[in-house]
């Protein structure tokens, strides 16, 4: 990795159907520095491409189509799934069983308070996707 790569900053995918937490999420989080692409639905991420491009993923969970736990699931099965912090106003027992199999990196319940979202991308990016942390 060049040092213009290393302090680049990080490439946020952020996936949320509703338009008003798209900019509301997405202002915040270029404000404190990182590089924010929205999509409305898991298909439009799909779609680019592009998962792979970014350093991490805040998808919602309750998606119209594809949920954002089944846009994970098949990208981490073709080996394509940067971390992921998933964001929901469900807490339900059908919701946690849907995270248990994809292991995110976290999971917030809206609404969540902007610190707590940039302190989960940020334990995420220092995450394998895997889940494994990285050491160094």
């Amino acid at each position: 990795m060049t040092e213009t790569e290393m302090n680049a900053p990080a490439r946020i995918a952020l996936v949320d159907d509703d338009p008003s937490i798209r900019r509301g999420v997405a202002r915040m989080l270029e404000l404190s520095g990182l590089q924010v692409t929205t999509f409305a639905s898991a298909e439009a991420l799909l779609a680019e491409d592009a998962a792979g491009a970014f350093d991490c993923l805040v998808l919602d969970i309750h998606l119209p189509g594809l949920s954002g736990p089944e846009c994970y699931g098949g990208l981490r099965s073709r080996g394509d799934a940067p971390p992921a912090v998933f964001i929901t106003a469900h807490d339900a027992t059908e919701t946690q069983d849907m995270l248990q199999r994809v292991a995110p990196a976290a999971c917030l319940r809206k609404p969540f308070r902007s610190q707590q979202l940039l302190e989960a991308i940020r334990d995420a990016l220092r995450t394998e996707p895997s889940g494994t942390p990285v050491h160094g």
